[in-house]
C-alpha cells in the first residue's frame, strides 16, 4: 500500500508556499484503501467468515489491509476456524472421563495439531500487520519514509 500522505497539520518542518499548496494538495486528494472483497472460500465456512467480518471491522481505521491482501486473510481466516475446530475437539477429548490410551494418543496429536495451527496463524497476522510488532515495524518504516531527504545526496 502506498505510503499515506502525512497531515499538513502535524507537519513541523518549515515549508515554502509551494511546498505547502503541494502538501494541501496531495492531502485532499488522498489515497483511498479498497477494502477487501470477501472470496467463496470464507462465505462457505461460517466460522471463517465471522473471523473475516471481525478483522476487517477492527482494521478498518488502520487502513492497512486492501484487496491485494485477500488470499492471504482468507487463509488467515480459514485457519482460524480450522484451530477452533481443533480446539473444540481437542476440549471434548479432555473432557472425556474414561482417559484410555487412544484417547490419551489422540489428544497429544490434537495438541500438536493445535500448536502448529498457533504458530502458521501467528505468521500470518505477523505479515497481515495484525500483530503489534508488526504494526510497530511498519510504522518505523513509515515514519523512516517520511524523513529521508530526497535531496541528501546531492550535497555532500
Amino acid at each position: 500500500m502506498p505510503t499515506p500522505v502525512k497531515n499538513l497539520d502535524n507537519m513541523s518542518k518549515h515549508l515554502t508556499k509551494d511546498e505547502l499548496e503541494a502538501r494541501a494538495a496531495a492531502q485532499a486528494l488522498g489515497l483511498p484503501c479498497r477494502k477487501p472483497k470477501k472470496p467463496k472460500l470464507i462465505t462457505q465456512d461460517k466460522a471463517a467468515s465471522r473471523h473475516w467480518a471481525r478483522i476487517l471491522k477492527d482494521m478498518q481505521d488502520l487502513e492497512i489491509l486492501d484487496v491485494l491482501d485477500t488470499d492471504a486473510l482468507a487463509i488467515y481466516c480459514a485457519k482460524l476456524s480450522r484451530r477452533d475446530r481443533l480446539q473444540e475437539e481437542y476440549l471434548r477429548l479432555i473432557a472425556a472421563e474414561d482417559l484410555d490410551l487412544n484417547v490419551i494418543r489422540s489428544s497429544v496429536k490434537l495438541s500438536e495439531a493445535l500448536q502448529s495451527a498457533e504458530r502458521e496463524i501467528l505468521a500470518y497476522a505477523s505479515k497481515l500487520g495484525l500483530t503489534p510488532e508488526s504494526r510497530v515495524r511498519l510504522a518505523k518504516r513509515l515514519a523512516d519514509q517520511e524523513d529521508a531527504d530526497p535531496d541528501a545526496d546531492l550535497f555532500a
